[in-house]
């Protein structure tokens, strides 16, 4: 691991998503991913330990700024991406004799897996789109099962570094976008709000994965006044992604934080801090006091509006009850046009789409999950945990499991603990 210290430093990952940020400023992700796609590759075909290369994949899923595509005009790279992923991964475990299909959520997924194929049993039409959407959910478990016999070491460190830059990046992006819009004000009452890669709700969800890493740096260094600062900023950028279920579930995520990182502080440390995050947020509201007050009364508008989902919810009990032990196959709920929906809430949509087994199998992976995070308690662990929870908080309302990138994301965490939980317990930090 010597030779290749560099892609393990804190200077690769800023190199890397400040690379990001200027292929997506640009638009030039036709150059970047493409880049990234032929160095994840060679981390594959070169490196027994491929832990260098997640922060490539998760940064290239942060430099599209545009995906208003027809079908006549999707990217080269688009297709090149899972041949070149794919590809490297079968150079790397036939080069390195990984043993695969070995991992302690092996079972939660097969479980999954088979209540996706006896839904079809009840599915209207089983086409090649049908085996499509069932061959993602194929991919998720080759992912988890290839970073979890292919990473080496505890990478725990690493992985809250790389959630610590990408949440910076991502709150930069963020800003970016309203510093470019012609009238904020308009792209707030209105809700334009699109980076491209992902709309309100996907930056929401990732922002209330990364920013607990920010809050673990506030913790762990002496003098935390520049994390304090950061965190207020990228808490802010999540109020201006206009989500409300993003709100709301890092609502309870600060929480979370809150009494981790207050817990045996010293009380004067901990008023400096709130005494900070008090002058910093109201020099943000008061020179941005149109652009809150726009926010304040979108969200005001919206808040007894349920915005349709109580009728979607009601809709996936109905088709759960119509096909209880199954359920009604991947395309349960169809639109008027055909396309895949989900049922905005990660319980109702597996009930609808996978019946009673597919709820005791995601039971059952949530379960693994967290047991293999928490099996070794330190700072480092719980900080993930807290991740883990914000990001199913936000399924209850939104659209994140089942979703390619969060899934992958997801499991990605899982692998690196469960790689961590294999390396020798030296001096278990307390929580202090």
């Amino acid at each position: 691991m010597q030779k290749y210290r560099f892609f393990y430093s804190l200077a690769y990952l800023v190199i890397i998503s400040v690379l990001t940020l200027v292929f997506w400023f640009f638009g030039l992700e036709a150059y970047g991913i493409p880049l990234f796609l032929a160095l994840m590759f060679l981390v594959f075909v070169l490196m027994k330990d491929v832990m260098p290369s997640i922060p490539l994949f998760m940064n290239a899923l942060f430099m599209v700024s545009n995906t208003s595509w027809s079908i006549d005009d999707i990217p080269l790279y688009l297709y090149l991406t899972p041949l070149a992923i794919i590809l490297g991964m079968v150079i790397h475990i036939i080069r390195f004799k990984v043993k695969f299909f070995q991992g302690g959520m092996r079972y939660g997924i097969a479980l999954m897996f088979l209540a996706m194929i006896l839904s079809s049993f009840n599915a209207p039409v089983v086409n090649i789109n049908y085996i499509f959407y069932a061959g993602i959910g194929l991919l998720y478990a080759l992912i988890y099962f290839f970073y979890t016999n292919s990473l080496e070491g505890d990478h725990k460190e690493y992985l809250i570094k790389m959630f610590f830059v990408l949440g910076i990046l991502i709150s930069v992006e963020t800003f970016i976008f309203y510093l470019r819009v012609y009238d904020v004000i308009l792209a707030l009452e209105n809700k334009t709000f699109n980076l491209g890669w992902g709309i309100s709700n996907y930056v929401a969800t990732y922002l209330i994965m990364f920013i607990p890493a920010t809050f673990y740096y506030a913790k762990k260094v002496k003098v935390n006044t520049p994390f304090v600062i950061v965190a207020v900023f990228e808490t802010v950028m999540l109020v201006f992604t206009l989500s409300r279920g993003g709100m709301v579930a890092f609502a309870g995520v600060l929480v979370l934080l809150l009494i981790y990182v207050v817990k045996s502080q010293k009380i004067t440390k901990i008023l400096v801090n709130l005494l900070i995050v008090g002058v910093v947020s109201f020099l943000i509201i008061y020179l941005n006091y149109d652009a809150f007050l726009a926010i304040f009364t979108r969200i005001s508008e919206l808040l007894l509006s349920d915005t349709g989902r109580i009728e979607i919810w009601k809709d996936a009990i109905a088709k759960f009850l119509e096909h209880p032990l199954f359920g009604g196959g991947i395309f349960a709920r169809v639109s008027d046009v055909g396309d895949y929906r989900m049922y905005h809430n990660t319980v109702l949509h597996t009930m609808a789409t996978f019946g009673i087994l597919g709820l005791v199998s995601l039971l059952m992976q949530v379960w693994q999950m967290f047991k293999i995070v928490l099996k070794k308690i330190d700072h480092l662990t719980v900080i993930l945990a807290i991740s883990l929870i914000g990001a199913h908080a936000h399924g209850m309302v939104d659209n994140i499991y089942f979703m390619p990138q969060f899934m992958i994301l997801l499991f990605l965490v899982v692998a690196v603990c469960e790689n961590a939980n294999k390396a020798p317990l030296v001096g278990l930090s307390e929580l202090k």
